[in-house]
């Protein structure tokens, strides 16, 4: 282990108390490590290009944005900081070898284990465990990011070590009552047992059935994810698209009630609804970078981000700048082979969450598609 590995781990605890001084810290501290380095020019491999080429999409967005509405937002500044941090972290991950990435998720998983006994005073005051995470569905996407790299990479040895840090783990992501972050477990344990090779139909049988028990059990131990089940007798497009039109009533919000998951697609649908009634400059180049966050909310009956980067990212960035967003997934998905287990773990979240402004998810994810891509790198050359 080497001292960019309790850098990074520092950075990681950091984005739980302190996010904003990453903005700045990040391409700090970036820039004086490649400065540093023998090679004449920065090294830049594939999945830092992809972050690369969303920071250049987002600077260019907002300059048209700034151009076409005549206003700079001091907020779009921040959104495009933010994936210049995301960038320049990239960067200096690029320069970790794969065993300096596994010491970290060790220090992770270490961490993780030591303070569990923190989740019982958050939840006796939270009803949620959130950790030093802002939220408690990040929380759970960290979580299970862990688990995944837990379950393909083992970095421990002994195979009992590795089975008693998954179980704390699972307990972990239990207590964060996040059913974005148990499904995302439960997508991994469908898809790797329907494209596994080595395992018998009536094992996969068996396998898949293993997902449907920790549904259930996970339902019979979490309240909130049974009402969520429960909720989805108000899945109707009869009932969304009253609430999603009649979003408020003489100042009351009608998506209420129903669990957070419909409230979601009534919230999403009353979103876009009300974008498309924007005019087609702005449908096709959005409203502006980072104009869904918290305290620039583009409509009167928004009081909270929409928990969803793809409605985001069609908001902020329009039809156009959507369609280079999914690409994200795409270009990721051709780097690594065909890895559709790093897809699961980003596009879940993203559809239920809002972990691109989350630093503490990006640092995770960043550093796994990281590890990833350097053993692809390594088996080809």
């Amino acid at each position: 282990m080497n001292i960019n590995v309790l850098i990074t781990f520092i950075c990681f605890i950091l984005s739980g108390f302190f996010h904003q001084g990453l903005y700045i810290f990040f391409p700090a501290l970036t820039f004086l490590y490649v400065i540093y380095q023998k090679e004449s020019k920065i090294y830049i491999n594939p999945i830092s290009k992809i972050y690369l080429y969303f920071v250049i999409v987002a600077v260019v967005f907002f300059a048209l944005q700034s151009i076409f509405y005549q206003d700079i937002k001091i907020f779009s500044i921040k959104g495009c900081l933010r994936y210049t941090a995301y960038f320049s972290f990239a960067v200096f991950a690029s320069y970790l070898s794969q065993n300096n990435i596994k010491y970290l998720f060790v220090m992770f998983l270490v961490y993780f284990i030591l303070t569990l006994p923190m989740s019982y005073f958050q939840i006796v005051n939270f009803e949620r465990y959130k950790n030093i995470i802002g939220h408690s569905n990040h929380l759970a996407y960290v979580l299970s990011m862990l688990i995944y790299f837990l379950v393909f990479h083992r970095p421990f040895k002994n195979k009992i070590i590795n089975i008693s840090c998954i179980i704390l783990l699972f307990i972990s992501l239990i207590l964060t009552k996040s059913s974005g972050g148990l499904l995302v477990i439960l997508a991994l344990l469908a898809y790797n047992g329907l494209m596994s090779k080595r395992i018998s139909l009536i094992n996969k049988v068996l396998f898949l059935s293993l997902p449907i028990v920790v549904f259930f059990l996970a339902i019979n131990l979490s309240e909130k994810i049974a009402f969520q089940f429960e909720s989805l007798n108000f899945l109707n497009w009869n009932f969304i698209q009253d609430r999603a039109t009649q979003f408020s009533v003489d100042g009351v919000v009608r998506a209420g009630g129903h669990g957070s998951f419909i409230w979601r697609i009534i919230y999403w649908s009353a979103i876009v609804y009300e974008f498309l009634t924007e005019s087609i400059l702005k449908i096709m180049f959005g409203l502006g970078v980072d104009h869904l966050t918290q305290g620039n909310m583009p409509y009167k009956f928004m009081s909270q981000d929409p928990h969803n980067d793809f409605v985001k990212a069609l908001l902020e960035f329009g039809v156009l700048g959507f369609l280079l967003f999914t690409s994200y997934f795409w270009r990721i998905y051709k780097v690594l082979r065909k890895n559709f287990n790093v897809i699961i773990l980003m596009i879940i979240p993203a559809f239920f969450g809002n972990p691109v402004v989350n630093f503490s998810v990006s640092i995770v994810y960043i550093l796994i598609l990281m590890y990833e891509y350097k053993k692809v790198d390594f088996k080809v050359s």
